[in-house]
């Protein structure tokens, strides 16, 4: 049970700083530029690649695997990661979606508040 906790965990790692990243004003902006004018073409494949929190673990799961066998939280290979990954891709996508849902609620809270407190001191 602490390895599917510790493979979650890496794969939410992961897949944050690749939503982070690929955010606007960041590193990689231009990527996720890219792949959100590529799903609006249709090319669905950049949703899970780059774009869609939900979707990221689905696909970057296996990162995580690497992650870890790199580290050494998995010591050898065997059939069990078979079904490890699917509880590692949707326990991720939970996370991920909630931590991102999370973010963007209090994200829009705060400007919320600053256009409030704007307008306020325009009145004045």
């Amino acid at each position: 049970m602490i390895l599917l906790f510790s493979l979650i965990a890496i794969c939410v790692i992961w897949c944050m700083g690749i939503k982070i990243v690929t955010a606007e004003g960041m590193v990689l902006q231009k990527l996720g530029d890219y792949a959100e004018r590529k799903i609006e073409e249709g090319y669905k494949i950049w949703e899970p690649l780059v774009y869609c929190e939900w979707c990221l673990p689905s696909i970057h799961t296996s990162v995580a695997f690497v992650f870890a066998f790199g580290i050494g939280i998995i010591e050898s290979l065997s059939w069990s990661f078979l079904f490890y990954y699917p509880l590692v891709a949707m326990g991720s996508s939970l996370i991920n979606g909630l931590i991102w849902q999370f973010y963007k609620l209090q994200n829009d809270k705060k400007e919320f508040y600053q256009s409030s407190v704007d307008k306020l001191t325009n009145s004045i």
